[in-house]
C-alpha cells in the first residue's frame, strides 16, 4: 500500500470517528435517559407479579427457567407453601435489596422477590460482558475501519497504476496503458487514465512519425549526394565532359536547397502556430491571392484557374493558410493536363468553411488518396515530376493546426480533388 491509501485510510477513519462522536455527544445531551442499561430486575419482578395474577405457576416457571442468561436478576417466586418455584433458597429480600411484591391468587398468598439489581455488567455462559454501549462503539470502529480501508483501496488503485505506467513511460515503454487495468470505472480518475492513454498514444505516433522521417530524409538526401559525388568523379575521370557534370552538380545542389527549405517548412509550422497569436482572416480574399499566383503558374503552359468564392472568414495564422493552400493549388496546376482549367471552389456553411481544388487530370489509385499527404510520398504520377513530396504534407500540418480536416478524392468528372474544412471564426 502506497502513501496515498494510508492518507486516505486516516482521514475516513477520523472523519467518520468525529462523527461518531458529534453522534454520541448529541444523544446523550438530548436522550440522557437513553444511556445505561434498563432496570432489569425490577421489570422482571412486575412482570413474574403480573402472570401470576392472569396465568398459572407452570407457566411463571417457564418464564423464570427462560431468563436464566439473567443469573441473579431473576425474580424469586415464593409460593404459599414456601417453596420456591425454581427450588432456590426463597429468602425474605433484604439481602438483595429487592422488593417483596405480594399476590393474591385464588385466596392464596405468592410472593414476588425482586432480584439483584445489576452493579455489573451481566454474564453469558459464564463470560462477564462489557456494557451494551461497548459493544456497538466496537462494532463502529471495526465497520469504519474496514469500510475507510475498502474505500482508500478503491481510490488509491488506478493512482497506482498510473505511477507505474509514468515510470514505464519514463524508460520508453510507449505502449504502456492504463484503460485495461482501470476497466469500466467511471470517474475523474479513471478519466485522468484515459486520458494519459491518449498522451502515450500522441507520443508513440509522433515518435514513430519523427522516425520515419528521418529515414526519409536520410534517403532523399543520399540520393543527390550520391549522384553529385559520381558527377564530380567522373569529370575527374574525363575532364571533356567537366562542364556537363558541373550543371548536374548544380542541378543536384539546387535540389537539395529546395529539399531542406521544405523541411525547414514542415519543422516550423507548429512553432509559428503557437508563436503568434491567432487573427481573424479573410478566407476569400487569401484564396484570391492565392489563384492569382497559381494561374500566373498555369498560363505558362496553357491552363487557367477557375475560383468561385463566397466571403467566409476564419481564426488562424494567414501565413500558414497561404503556405498550405498554395501547396495545394500548384500541386494542382502541375497535374492538370495542358490546357484545361483548375477548379477551386470555396463555400461555408453549418459553422465551417469548405474549399474543394480539383486538377482535371487523371487522378490518384484508391489505395494511394490516404498516402499522399505523407512526407516524401510521390504517386504513380508524380514519379517523373520534380519536388521532393513535401507540399501537401506541409499543407496537412497547416490545415490541422487550425483545426481543421483535409482529404483526398477522385472526382467524378475526373481528376483529383483536394477537400480542405476550416471553422468558421466567431463573430
Amino acid at each position: 500500500m502506497g502513501r496515498l491509501f494510508w492518507k486516505l485510510f486516516a482521514a475516513f477513519v477520523m472523519a467518520l470517528a468525529l462523527s461518531g462522536l458529534l453522534v454520541a455527544a448529541t444523544l446523550s445531551v438530548l436522550m440522557p435517559g437513553a444511556r445505561g442499561p434498563a432496570p432489569r430486575a425490577a421489570f422482571m419482578a412486575d412482570t413474574a407479579a403480573r402472570m401470576l395474577q392472569s396465568t398459572d405457576a407452570d407457566t411463571v416457571r417457564t418464564l423464570l427457567e427462560s431468563w436464566r442468561d439473567a443469573a441473579d436478576a431473576r425474580p424469586r417466586v415464593v409460593g404459599p407453601d414456601g417453596r420456591e418455584l425454581l427450588g432456590r433458597e426463597a429468602g425474605d429480600g433484604r439481602g438483595a435489596g429487592g422488593r417483596i411484591i405480594d399476590v393474591d391468587v385464588a385466596g392464596a398468598t405468592w410472593r414476588v422477590i425482586e432480584g439483584r439489581r445489576m452493579s455489573g455488567p451481566p454474564t453469558r455462559g459464564g463470560w462477564r460482558l462489557p456494557p451494551p454501549p461497548f459493544i456497538e462503539i466496537v462494532a463502529g470502529v471495526l465497520g469504519a475501519l474496514a469500510f475507510s480501508a475498502a474505500l482508500a483501496w478503491y481510490l488509491s488503485r488506478p493512482v497506482r497504476h498510473l505511477h507505474r505506467a509514468f515510470d514505464a513511460l519514463a524508460k520508453g515503454r510507449l505502449d504502456v496503458r492504463v484503460a485495461p487495468l482501470i476497466g469500466s470505472r467511471r470517474d475523474e480518475i479513471a478519466d485522468l487514465g484515459r486520458g494519459f492513454d491518449r498522451m502515450a498514444a500522441q507520443i508513440e505516433h509522433l515518435l514513430q512519425a519523427q522516425r520515419t522521417l528521418l529515414h526519409d530524409v536520410s534517403h532523399e538526401l543520399r540520393s543527390p549526394l550520391a549522384r553529385m559525388t559520381a558527377a564530380i568523379g567522373l569529370a575527374r575521370q574525363d575532364p571533356a565532359r567537366g562542364d556537363a557534370m558541373f550543371e548536374r552538380v548544380e542541378r543536384e545542389a539546387a535540389r537539395l536547397d529546395v529539399l531542406v527549405g521544405e523541411l525547414l517548412g514542415l519543422s516550423r509550422l507548429e512553432y509559428d502556430a503557437g508563436r503568434s497569436a491567432p487573427q481573424n482572416v479573410d478566407l476569400r480574399a487569401l484564396l484570391q491571392q492565392v489563384a492569382d499566383d497559381a494561374r500566373f503558374e498555369a498560363r505558362a503552359g496553357g491552363g487557367d484557374v477557375e475560383l468561385v468564392a463566397v466571403a467566409a472568414r476564419v481564426s488562424g495564422h494567414a501565413e500558414l493558410l497561404r503556405r498550405a493552400l498554395d501547396n495545394v493549388l500548384r500541386n494542382a496546376v502541375k497535374h492538370a493536363p495542358a490546357g484545361r482549367c483548375v477548379q477551386v471552389v470555396l463555400a461555408a456553411g453549418a459553422g465551417t468553411a469548405r474549399i474543394a481544388v480539383t486538377d482535371c487530370g487523371g487522378g490518384v489509385a484508391e489505395a494511394e488518396l490516404e498516402r499522399i499527404f505523407d512526407p516524401f510520398f510521390r504517386t504513380a504520377r508524380g514519379e517523373a515530376e520534380n519536388g521532393c513530396g513535401l507540399g501537401l504534407a506541409i499543407a496537412r500540418r497547416a490545415v490541422e493546426a487550425h483545426g481543421g480536416t483535409i482529404g483526398a478524392s477522385n472526382a467524378p468528372g475526373g481528376g483529383l480533388r483536394i477537400d480542405i474544412v476550416l471553422p468558421l471564426a466567431a463573430h
